[in-house]
């Protein structure tokens, strides 16, 4: 392996790490991991919302001028009422989740029985079943679950992330290793 690919393999070890051991810390701080995602799309949402009425004023026709500054507008109280009221937003967040795992689950169940002759089709029935149970217990406790589930779930994703990261870096070495022992010349006997 060269030391480019060393370099490159040894970033993404430590970016690995750095992801599981973030991921680890959401889990174990959901509410401050909630919060800052609330955060975060509060200042997307108000950006976005400049945006829109920039794009509005600087409209050629009274039509697009209107709806731009409408849209822009709009989207960016959104931002300002998230910003201001992170716990609400927290809520809502934890609420669309809800309803995300629950369609999505119902999905997942209803095509893995027209799947059902194909081999793997359990495990699209066993991914829509926990669908449904993780959006029937988000749904269950909010808005209670506003303080665990956005935390745990990026936590979670964070770590899977951080996880594959390792994963890829370790078979990117063997792909390198495979290559250079056939580029290797031996010597003629």
């Amino acid at each position: 392996m060269t030391q480019t690919n060393a370099a490159v393999g040894g970033h993404f070890r430590w970016l690995g790490i750095a992801l599981i051991v973030l991921g680890f810390v959401a889990i174990l701080t959901p509410a401050a991991a909630g919060s800052a995602v609330v955060v975060v799309i509060g200042i997307i949402l108000l950006a976005a919302g400049v945006a829109g009425v920039i794009r509005g004023v600087q409209a050629a026709t009274g039509m697009e001028k209107v709806l731009g500054l409408v849209v822009g507008v709009v989207t960016a109280l959104a931002g300002v009422a998230v910003l201001a009221h992170p716990l609400f937003g927290l809520g809502l967040l934890t609420l669309l989740l809800a309803g995300y795992f629950l369609v999505d689950g119902a999905c997942k169940v209803v095509v893995s029985f027209r799947f059902r002759p194909a081999s793997g089709w359990l495990w699209l029935l066993f991914s829509g079943v926990v669908s449904l149970l993780l959006g029937a217990l988000i749904w269950s406790q909010w808005p209670m679950s506003g303080l665990w589930a956005v935390g745990v779930l990026v936590g979670l994703n964070l770590m899977s992330t951080g996880f594959a990261l390792l994963k890829s870096v370790s078979m990117l070495r063997e792909i390198a290793d495979r290559v250079g022992s056939r580029n290797r010349i031996e010597p003629a006997v």
